[in-house]
């Protein structure tokens, strides 16, 4: 069937073979919606496991931008016209869902390298509580890796943080 309608279609292999309508497709169906090859195929493909894998969660946000302010936690500050400095902290999970009174963030890891997890891990423990206290709700990290070295590896970043590393082959 999908050779039948090669005309109308762009196909990528990655992971997994991908295939989206192209130019002549969208006119076909008269779509706006236009999607672009992506080095994020495979990224987007692994978030749908996890997807998948928490059954299909309807409060599911993918990309969810958390972003805090607070007051700096030194005494002193230097007051310019009354504006109070500020610290602004933010966090982008993969995903995130809530359900039976927890907040579940996602993380995604296919090709990050391991000083990049460790510095979202760090960060994760600075905004722990402010994500806490937005949702009302207890947080737990999930990162879904490839590997089992790197599984080990995220585990013992993890030790302060309420968390579960699974690989991908732990899920299928």
């Amino acid at each position: 069937m999908i050779s039948n309608l090669g005309n109308y279609l762009n196909e990528v292999r990655g992971k997994e073979k991908i295939v989206y309508l192209n130019k002549d497709g969208r006119e076909l169906i008269a779509s706006i919606n236009e999607v672009k090859k992506s080095i994020l195929f495979d990224h987007m493909l692994l978030a749908n496991e996890a997807y998948i894998y928490f059954s299909c969660p309807q409060t599911w946000q993918r990309e969810y931008t958390f972003e805090m302010t607070k007051d700096p936690e030194y005494a002193f500050a230097i007051q310019v016209n009354g504006i109070k400095p500020t610290v602004k902290k933010r966090l982008v999970s993969d995903a995130v869902f809530t359900h039976n009174g927890y907040v579940h963030l996602v993380e995604i890891d296919n090709t990050r390298e391991m000083k990049d997890n460790i510095k979202k891990i760090k960060t994760y423990e600075d905004m722990w509580d402010d994500i806490q206290e937005k949702y009302q709700m207890q947080p737990i990290l999930y990162f879904f890796t490839t590997s089992e070295s790197r599984k080990r590896k995220l585990n013992a970043a993890l030790k302060n943080l309420n968390a579960e590393v699974l690989t991908f082959n732990d899920i299928k």
